[in-house]
Protein backbone atom coordinates (compact mmCIF):
# COMPACT_ATOMS: atom_id res chain seq x y z
CA UNK A 1 0.00 0.00 0.00
CA UNK A 2 1.20 3.45 -0.96
CA UNK A 3 2.41 6.07 2.23
CA UNK A 4 -0.09 7.99 2.98
CA UNK A 5 0.02 12.18 1.84
CA UNK A 6 0.77 14.51 4.49
CA UNK A 7 -2.26 15.66 5.81
CA UNK A 8 -3.96 19.28 5.87
CA UNK A 9 -5.85 21.16 8.61
CA UNK A 10 -7.76 24.45 7.66
CA UNK A 11 -4.93 26.10 9.43
CA UNK A 12 -2.56 24.81 6.97
CA UNK A 13 -4.00 26.61 4.21
CA UNK A 14 -3.24 29.61 3.42
CA UNK A 15 -5.48 32.50 2.03
CA UNK A 16 -4.39 32.79 -2.03
CA UNK A 17 -2.65 29.85 -2.23
CA UNK A 18 -3.16 27.81 -5.54
CA UNK A 19 -3.40 24.24 -3.78
CA UNK A 20 -4.77 22.17 -7.04
CA UNK A 21 -4.86 21.86 -10.48
CA UNK A 22 -6.38 19.38 -13.17
CA UNK A 23 -6.48 19.04 -16.79
CA UNK A 24 -9.53 16.78 -18.32
CA UNK A 25 -10.60 17.06 -22.21
CA UNK A 26 -14.57 17.08 -22.55
CA UNK A 27 -15.62 14.33 -25.34
CA UNK A 28 -19.01 13.09 -26.66
CA UNK A 29 -19.07 10.33 -24.36
CA UNK A 30 -18.82 12.55 -21.14
CA UNK A 31 -21.80 14.23 -22.62
CA UNK A 32 -23.68 11.05 -23.57
CA UNK A 33 -22.96 9.78 -20.20
CA UNK A 34 -24.45 12.84 -17.96
CA UNK A 35 -27.55 12.84 -20.42
CA UNK A 36 -28.03 9.05 -19.49
CA UNK A 37 -27.57 10.18 -15.75
CA UNK A 38 -29.45 12.66 -15.35
CA UNK A 39 -32.30 12.08 -18.33
CA UNK A 40 -31.33 15.87 -19.58
CA UNK A 41 -31.80 15.29 -23.29
CA UNK A 42 -32.33 19.08 -25.04
CA UNK A 43 -30.21 18.80 -27.80
CA UNK A 44 -27.76 21.35 -27.28
CA UNK A 45 -25.69 18.82 -25.65
CA UNK A 46 -25.69 16.16 -27.81
CA UNK A 47 -26.90 17.52 -31.32
CA UNK A 48 -23.80 18.64 -33.27
CA UNK A 49 -25.85 20.14 -36.00
CA UNK A 50 -28.61 21.51 -33.68
CA UNK A 51 -25.58 23.49 -31.77
CA UNK A 52 -24.13 25.11 -34.65
CA UNK A 53 -27.79 25.98 -36.45
CA UNK A 54 -27.49 27.97 -32.42
CA UNK A 55 -24.23 29.41 -33.35
CA UNK A 56 -22.31 27.42 -31.45
CA UNK A 57 -19.40 25.07 -32.87
CA UNK A 58 -20.66 21.83 -31.68
CA UNK A 59 -22.49 20.62 -28.51
CA UNK A 60 -22.49 22.53 -25.66
CA UNK A 61 -21.27 21.36 -21.73
CA UNK A 62 -24.48 21.18 -19.84
CA UNK A 63 -23.72 23.81 -16.62
CA UNK A 64 -24.13 21.01 -14.40
CA UNK A 65 -21.78 18.48 -15.81
CA UNK A 66 -19.00 21.60 -15.42
CA UNK A 67 -19.98 21.74 -11.36
CA UNK A 68 -19.25 18.08 -11.55
CA UNK A 69 -16.44 18.71 -12.64
CA UNK A 70 -15.07 20.53 -9.99
CA UNK A 71 -14.91 18.19 -7.51
CA UNK A 72 -12.48 18.49 -4.73
CA UNK A 73 -12.39 14.70 -4.54
CA UNK A 74 -10.82 14.23 -8.27
CA UNK A 75 -8.03 16.38 -6.91
CA UNK A 76 -4.04 14.86 -5.57
CA UNK A 77 -5.64 18.15 -3.05
CA UNK A 78 -8.50 15.83 -1.97
CA UNK A 79 -6.18 12.63 -0.33
CA UNK A 80 -4.37 15.23 1.82
CA UNK A 81 -7.41 16.75 3.63
CA UNK A 82 -8.94 13.04 4.68
CA UNK A 83 -8.46 13.22 8.20
CA UNK A 84 -9.92 16.89 8.45
CA UNK A 85 -12.65 16.81 6.14
CA UNK A 86 -16.06 17.40 8.03
CA UNK A 87 -18.70 17.89 5.29
CA UNK A 88 -19.11 19.90 2.17
CA UNK A 89 -21.13 22.27 2.74
CA UNK A 90 -22.05 24.66 -0.54
CA UNK A 91 -20.98 24.79 -4.11
CA UNK A 92 -22.05 28.03 -6.10
CA UNK A 93 -21.31 28.24 -9.73
CA UNK A 94 -21.54 31.07 -12.72
CA UNK A 95 -20.99 29.62 -16.33
CA UNK A 96 -19.32 32.55 -18.07
CA UNK A 97 -18.59 31.16 -21.32
CA UNK A 98 -19.72 27.49 -23.66
CA UNK A 99 -17.51 24.78 -23.31
CA UNK A 100 -18.14 22.51 -26.43
CA UNK A 101 -17.54 18.61 -26.71
CA UNK A 102 -13.89 18.06 -27.57
CA UNK A 103 -12.60 21.44 -25.27
CA UNK A 104 -9.43 20.58 -23.19
CA UNK A 105 -9.80 22.35 -19.86
CA UNK A 106 -7.56 23.29 -16.76
CA UNK A 107 -8.90 23.71 -12.95
CA UNK A 108 -7.06 25.56 -11.01
CA UNK A 109 -8.53 25.80 -7.01
CA UNK A 110 -7.37 28.40 -4.75
CA UNK A 111 -7.95 29.10 -1.27
CA UNK A 112 -10.17 31.80 -0.86
CA UNK A 113 -11.39 32.03 3.14
CA UNK A 114 -10.73 29.91 6.22
CA UNK A 115 -13.07 31.03 8.46
CA UNK A 116 -13.52 29.94 12.01
CA UNK A 117 -16.80 27.94 13.10
CA UNK A 118 -17.18 26.23 16.36
CA UNK A 119 -14.52 25.09 18.15
CA UNK A 120 -11.81 23.23 16.23
CA UNK A 121 -13.48 23.76 12.77
CA UNK A 122 -13.45 25.74 9.89
CA UNK A 123 -15.50 26.51 7.22
CA UNK A 124 -13.01 26.75 4.32
CA UNK A 125 -13.89 28.22 0.46
CA UNK A 126 -11.83 27.21 -2.51
CA UNK A 127 -12.60 28.98 -5.96
CA UNK A 128 -12.43 27.01 -8.70
CA UNK A 129 -11.55 28.24 -12.15
CA UNK A 130 -12.28 26.73 -15.70
CA UNK A 131 -10.27 27.70 -18.55
CA UNK A 132 -10.45 26.03 -22.23
CA UNK A 133 -6.86 25.39 -23.07
CA UNK A 134 -7.05 25.65 -26.66
CA UNK A 135 -5.71 29.40 -26.70
CA UNK A 136 -7.33 29.94 -30.14
CA UNK A 137 -10.42 29.00 -28.64
CA UNK A 138 -10.23 31.05 -25.74
CA UNK A 139 -9.13 34.76 -26.81
CA UNK A 140 -7.67 36.63 -23.42
CA UNK A 141 -7.83 33.20 -21.34
CA UNK A 142 -10.82 33.85 -19.54
CA UNK A 143 -12.75 31.78 -17.47
CA UNK A 144 -15.16 29.31 -19.10
CA UNK A 145 -16.78 29.53 -15.87
CA UNK A 146 -16.23 29.79 -11.92
CA UNK A 147 -17.16 27.76 -8.95
CA UNK A 148 -16.68 28.31 -5.04
CA UNK A 149 -16.78 24.95 -2.88
CA UNK A 150 -17.15 25.06 0.86
CA UNK A 151 -16.20 22.74 2.95
CA UNK A 152 -16.21 22.10 7.15
CA UNK A 153 -12.54 21.01 7.52
CA UNK A 154 -11.11 20.35 11.34
CA UNK A 155 -8.68 22.90 12.15
CA UNK A 156 -5.67 20.28 13.54
CA UNK A 157 -5.05 17.27 14.22
CA UNK A 158 -7.32 15.57 16.82
CA UNK A 159 -4.50 15.05 19.66
CA UNK A 160 -7.24 12.57 21.31
CA UNK A 161 -7.05 10.15 18.42
CA UNK A 162 -2.91 10.86 17.24
CA UNK A 163 -0.51 7.85 17.48
CA UNK A 164 1.75 7.79 20.20
CA UNK A 165 5.54 7.92 19.83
Amino acid sequence: MPASKQQLYATDLEIGAQVAEREITLDMAAFLNFSALTGDRHPIHYDASYAHDKGFRGPVAHGLLLLALSALGATDLSEQLHDSMVAMTSAQARFLRPVIAGDRLKLTYTVAAVEPRTAGVSLVSFDVELHAIQADSDPGNQPKSTFRLQFLLKDHIDQSHAPEH
